[in-house]
C-alpha cells in the first residue's frame, strides 16, 4: 500500500506539472489526441500517446521518460491501449475559469471612474473658484486637456490615473499657474490609491464648468467672464488685502529714512504723463522691432480703424509681452491711452489706426514723400534719451544731493583703486536673474562686505542716483565707480596687418624683357599652344557693337581671364603696340588675336595654296634651367660622355617609362638616378655633371622639379648621330 500511495502522488505531481505548463503557454491536449483517434472510441495506442508527450510537447512541458512511463501505466486499460480522454479530462477540467465568476466586490466607491474625495465646505468653495479660473483659461486658449494626460496613460496603463508629478508637469506645460496651496487642494480632491490622481474626474469637472458658464451666458465673445457677472473670479495675482504702502514709499529726509502707512508725511503720487507713456511704448517697439499694427488688425475685420476698448486693451497687452523684454502697462495707463484715442462719435470704441501712426513715428514720419527735404531723426532724441522707469531726472535733483553723490562715487572709486577690489562678482551673487539689479539691502551688504564704509546720507545719495523700478542698477554704478585701465583694441594688430596687405606695392624697376614685344608674344603663343586657348573668345564679349576695338580696361580684364601671367609692364606694352589709331584709349583686339593665332596657322592661306604653314613650337626655357658659361661647359662634358651609349644600345626609354606611371614625360630626380645606375651610365659622369644635366632638363610640375627624360633621350640620339657621321 505504501508503494501504491507513492505512485499516485507521483502521477498527481506530473499532472500538476502539465497544468502549470498549460496555464503558462495556453495549449490544449484535445487538439493533439483527437486526430489520433479517428473512430472516437476514447482509446489510442501506447506509442501514439507517448509520441505526443515526448515529441512536440516535450520541450514545452519538460517531462522525463520516467514521468511519461508513470502516466502511461496509470491510464492504461486491460488491452494495453491508453484511455486518453480520461487523461485530458483530469488535466483540463480541474483548471478554474475566473472569467465566468461574478465580481465579489461591486458597487464600491473607488470603482467609479469619476470618484473624488470629500472636502470640507470651505475647501469645496476654494476648489470651485479654482476650477472656475482654470476653466476660463482653458476656454480662452481653446485647450483640450484629455490628450495631454492620455499620452502618459498609454505608457503607464494606469486606467484613468496619473502620478502627482506628471499631473504637475502637465499643468506647467499648459502654463496653468497654480500656487502650492491650490495644488495641494487639487491633490486632496482627486487623490486615488494614495499616489495617483484621477485626471478623468478633473477633466470632467473642467468641461462641466465650461458648459455651465456658456449655458448661463457668463462668458463674453472673447471667452472671458463678463464684468457684469456677480460671481466673477478674483484674479489670484492681485493682493487679497489692501496694501496702502504701494506707491506711497518716499524719503522723509535726506538720511534715507522712509515713512510707510503715514499719509500725512507722504506727498501725493503723480501719475505718469501721457507723453511719457507713449515714449516708453515707442522705445519698446523700437528695441524689439515690432510692427504694432499687427496686434490690432485682427480685431478690425472691416478695416474701419476703430475697435472696442476691450480689444484695444488686449492688443496693448500683446504688445507689452512680445519681444525679448516685457513692457508693463498698468490699467490706469491703458485707460489714459484709451481716453486720449477715444472715437469722438462712438465713446465705446478706440481709434487704433491713429495710435499706431503715432507709435510708428519712432521709425519714420508719415507721408514723407510730400516733404523730401525733411531731415528725419530715427529714433527721436526724446525716445533715445528716455530714462528708465523709476529713475529721477538728475538735473532736477537738489544740487547738494547731486554733489554728495558725486563725492560718494569718487570715494568708492578711490577705495577700489587702492585695495584692488572687484565689486562685480559680489553683486552678481545676489543677482539671480542676471538683469543688472539688486535690492537696497543687497547693495549695502555688497559694499559692507568689501570694507567700503559709507554713511546713511551717502548711501541714500547713491540710491537716488542709481535706483529704478527694478532695484539698484549696479551695472550703471560699476560703470562709473570701477576704474578701467586703457586697453588697446584687439583688432589693432589685425588692422595694421590688413593695411600692409592692401597698401600700394612699391614700383619695381621695369625689366628690359618686359618691353620686348617679341618675347611677350612668344610667351603668349607658348601658353596658347600648350593649353589650346582661343584668345578671341575672351575678348569679343566686350565688343557689344562689333566695332573690332575694346577699351583698355576691358582688354586687361580679358587677358586676366586668359591667365597669361603677364606683368603690368607687359600688358602696357601690348596695349601700346595694338592700340587703335582711330580710337584713342581703345585696343584693336582683332589684330592682336590674329597675331596670336599665327602660332597655329597663317592668315590668307587661300592666296598661297602651295605654302605649308609651320606651327609654333613653344620653348620650356625659364629661370630654373638657365645655365651660365661654366655650367654649360660642365653640362657639355657630361652629355658627351653619356652620348657614347645611346638609347638604341642601352634601352633607357623602357626604364624611364616604367617610372613614369602617368605617362606625362617627366620623372623625379631619384628615378632618373636609378635609371642611369641600372644601365651603368651613372659611373661615366661625376656628381657635378649629373647635377648640371638635371638642371638643364628640369621641368616644374606641381611643387617640385622633375626631369624631362624625353628631351634627354632626344639629345643623346642627336649627339650620337652627329658624332657618328663626324668625319673628324
Amino acid at each position: 500500500m505504501h508503494c501504491k500511495q507513492m505512485k499516485l502522488l507521483d502521477v498527481w505531481r506530473i499532472c500538476n506539472k502539465i497544468r502549470s505548463a498549460i496555464f503558462r503557454v495556453g495549449f490544449n491536449l484535445w487538439d493533439y489526441y483527437l486526430p489520433l483517434d479517428p473512430h472516437k472510441n476514447c482509446l489510442i495506442s501506447e506509442s501514439a500517446f507517448v509520441s505526443v508527450l515526448s515529441g512536440s510537447l516535450r520541450s514545452t512541458i519538460g517531462l522525463s521518460d520516467y514521468e511519461i512511463g508513470e502516466l502511461t501505466d496509470y491510464f492504461r486499460v486491460q488491452d494495453g491501449r491508453i484511455f486518453y480522454t480520461q487523461f485530458c479530462e483530469v488535466i483540463h477540467d480541474s483548471i478554474p475559469e475566473f472569467s465566468k465568476n461574478a465580481n465579489l466586490v461591486t458597487g464600491l466607491e473607488w470603482e467609479d471612474p469619476l470618484h473624488v474625495n470629500r472636502l470640507s465646505t470651505s475647501e469645496e468653495r476654494r476648489l470651485s473658484l479654482l476650477i472656475t479660473k482654470i476653466s476660463v483659461q482653458v476656454n480662452l486658449r481653446k485647450l483640450v486637456l484629455r490628450p495631454f494626460f492620455q499620452d502618459y496613460e498609454l505608457v503607464a496603463k494606469n486606467n484613468g490615473t496619473v502620478t502627482i508629478a506628471h499631473f504637475a508637469r502637465v499643468l506647467a506645460y499648459l502654463d496653468i499657474t497654480v500656487s502650492s496651496d491650490d495644488f495641494n487642494l487639487l491633490v486632496k480632491k482627486y487623490m486615488k490609491d494614495s499616489y495617483t490622481l484621477n485626471y478623468v474626474a478633473f477633466v470632467a469637472d473642467i468641461e462641466a464648468t465650461v458648459d455651465y458658464l456658456e449655458r448661463h451666458g457668463c462668458l463674453d465673445l472673447g471667452g472671458d467672464i463678463m464684468s457684469q457677472f456677480p460671481g466673477r473670479v478674483i484674479n489670484a495675482e492681485l493682493p487679497k488685502l489692501p496694501r496702502p504702502e504701494i506707491g506711497k514709499i518716499m524719503a522723509a529726509s535726506v538720511f534715507g529714512k522712509q515713512s510707510i502707512f503715514h499719509p500725512a508725511l507722504n506727498a501725493p503720487s503723480q501719475r505718469q504723463s501721457l507723453l511719457e507713456i507713449i515714449r516708453r511704448i515707442q522705445r519698446h517697439v523700437l528695441e524689439n522691432r515690432i510692427r504694432i499694427s499687427d496686434f490690432f488688425e485682427g480685431f478690425d475685420s472691416l478695416g474701419s480703424g476703430k475697435i472696442t476698448a476691450s480689444q484695444f486693451h488686449r492688443g496693448l497687452d500683446a504688445v507689452g509681452i512680445s519681444g525679448l523684454q516685457r513692457l508693463y502697462i498698468s490699467l490706469p495707463e491703458i485707460k489714459t491711452i484709451s481716453i486720449q484715442y477715444q472715437d469722438p462719435i462712438d465713446p465705446t470704441r478706440v481709434c487704433w489706426k491713429t495710435f499706431a501712426d503715432d507709435i510708428d513715428q519712432v521709425f519714420t514720419v508719415k507721408n514723407l514723400e510730400r516733404a523730401p527735404m525733411l531731415q528725419v531723426a530715427s529714433p527721436p532724441r526724446e525716445v533715445k534719451e528716455l530714462p528708465k522707469r523709476g529713475t529721477k531726472s538728475w538735473d532736477n535733483v537738489n544740487p547738494s544731493m547731486r554733489d554728495l553723490c558725486e563725492e560718494t562715487v569718487e570715494k568708492v572709486k578711490n577705495r577700489i583703486m587702492r585695495r584692488r577690489i572687484l565689486l562685480k562678482p559680489v553683486f552678481r551673487n545676489y543677482d539671480k536673474h542676471n538683469n543688472g539689479h539688486v535690492s537696497r539691502s543687497q547693495m549695502r551688504q555688497s559694499l559692507l562686505s568689501n570694507g567700503i564704509l559709507l554713511s546713511d546720507e551717502e548711501l541714500y545719495a547713491l540710491e537716488e542716483r542709481f535706483n529704478d523700478d527694478m532695484g539698484f542698477n549696479y551695472f550703471w554704478f560699476l560703470k562709473e565707480a570701477e576704474p578701467k585701465p586703457h586697453e588697446e583694441a584687439l583688432f589693432t594688430g589685425f588692422l595694421e596687418a590688413m593695411e600692409k596687405v592692401n597698401a600700394e606695392k612699391p614700383c619695381k624697376p621695369v625689366d628690359r624683357s618686359e618691353k620686348d614685344i617679341i618675347l611677350i608674344l612668344a610667351k603668349i603663343k607658348g601658353k596658347v599652344v600648350r593649353e589650346r586657348i582661343r584668345v578671341i573668345e575672351f575678348l569679343q564679349d566686350y565688343d557689344l557693337c562689333n566695332q573690332q576695338v575694346i577699351s583698355r580696361e576691358n582688354f586687361q580684364r580679358g587677358l586676366s581671364n586668359c591667365r597669361f601671367d603677364l606683368s603690368e609692364a607687359e600688358v602696357e606694352t601690348l596695349m601700346n603696340v595694338f592700340s587703335s589709331p582711330m580710337r584713342p584709349g581703345c585696343v584693336d583686339y582683332k589684330r592682336f588675336s590674329e597675331v596670336v593665332e599665327e602660332a597655329f596657322t597663317q592668315a590668307c592661306m587661300e592666296r598661297a595654296p602651295l605654302l605649308m604653314p609651320k606651327q609654333h613650337v613653344p620653348t620650356k626655357d625659364c629661370a630654373r634651367n638657365f645655365l651660365n658659361f661654366d655650367e654649360r661647359r660642365t653640362f657639355s662634358i657630361g652629355i658627351q660622355k653619356l652620348s657614347k651609349k645611346p638609347d638604341l644600345q642601352m634601352n633607357l626609354m623602357s626604364i624611364f617609362k616604367d617610372y613614369d606611371r602617368t605617362n606625362c614625360g617627366t620623372i623625379s630626380q631619384e628615378h632618373f638616378l636609378k635609371a642611369l645606375s641600372l644601365r651603368g651610365m651613372y659611373n661615366l659622369i661625376s656628381r657635378t655633371e649629373f647635377d648640371m644635366i638635371c638642371k638643364c632638363f628640369s621641368f616644374e610640375r606641381g611643387l617640385r622639379d622633375e626631369i624631362d627624360y624625353r628631351a634627354f633621350i632626344k639629345a643623346l640620339d642627336i649627339l650620337y648621330a652627329t658624332d657618328k657621321y663626324n668625319p673628324f
